[in-house]
């Protein structure tokens, strides 16, 4: 069972790139997520940000002056982090996160997510604050991964469950049954002209076509597409 994205708060701890920044806050607004916080992001850099397309009012309510009032009133804080760290508190990997969080969070509670410094990741500091860790499962090779990708990994599997809808089908109206027994007849007239099941009887025949078309269930326009060609066809091997 997936959190709502009001009960979810993002919070980015002392962010250096403004592309990221701007990446992770339209992440977040594509999932529905409006609650962000940035934590000491370097001035000239946080400036730039705020231009990001989709999401430049969830940037321009982000600023946050620390990490303490960013977390006020979290319930459950969960840092993101690699799983090589070695850290004395659970470790959820990332399509298991719902769940945990269903199974730790109130209904009235508020779960915020953190996310460290491009380069050296969650503190010591940051990591304190956390009941969690949340690992997203990479390459061995190339273990880290892009802030705005991070967040839009997570942002995802929240709403995962919430956003899960069937494959959608265009619907076709099938064909009656004067266009599959016209198709029939005309099924049975190429293979008389080409003398092709010879010996079959036509009873026979026809339970075989008959067969054949129920099994690929045509639509309308399908089996109208097959009766001109057939026609076309029989047309110069009939007369």
């Amino acid at each position: 069972m997936s959190r709502q994205p009001q009960k979810v708060r993002f919070i980015l701890v002392r962010p250096r790139d403004p592309n990221n920044i701007g990446a992770a806050a339209r992440a977040m607004a594509n999932f529905g997520f409006r609650d962000l916080a940035v934590v000491e992001p370097f001035a000239p850099v946080w400036r730039e940000a705020r231009s990001a397309v989709g999401a430049a009012g969830l940037l321009r309510r982000a600023r946050s002056p620390s990490l303490e009032q960013a977390l006020s009133g979290a319930t459950i804080v969960v840092g993101a982090c690699g799983s090589r760290r070695r850290l004395r508190r659970p470790v959820v990997p990332l399509p298991r996160l719902a769940e945990y969080l269903a199974g730790h969070l109130p209904p009235a509670g508020l779960v915020a997510i953190l996310f460290g410094n491009e380069k050296t990741g969650l503190s010591r500091e940051a990591l304190g604050h956390c009941h969690a860790v949340v690992s997203i499962p990479t390459s061995p090779e190339v273990p880290s991964m892009n802030l705005g990708q991070a967040v839009a990994l997570v942002a995802y599997e929240l709403t995962r469950d919430t956003k899960r809808q069937g494959i959608r089908t265009p619907r076709q109206p099938p064909a009656p049954a004067e266009q599959t027994e016209a198709l029939r007849r005309e099924f049975l007239r190429a293979f008389a002209a080409l003398d092709y099941m010879r010996g079959v009887p036509e009873k026979v025949q026809t339970s075989r076509v008959r067969d054949a078309l129920k099994r690929l269930r045509p639509c309308r326009k399908d089996a109208g597409l097959l009766l001109a060609v057939l026609r076309r066809i029989n047309s110069p091997l009939i007369h």
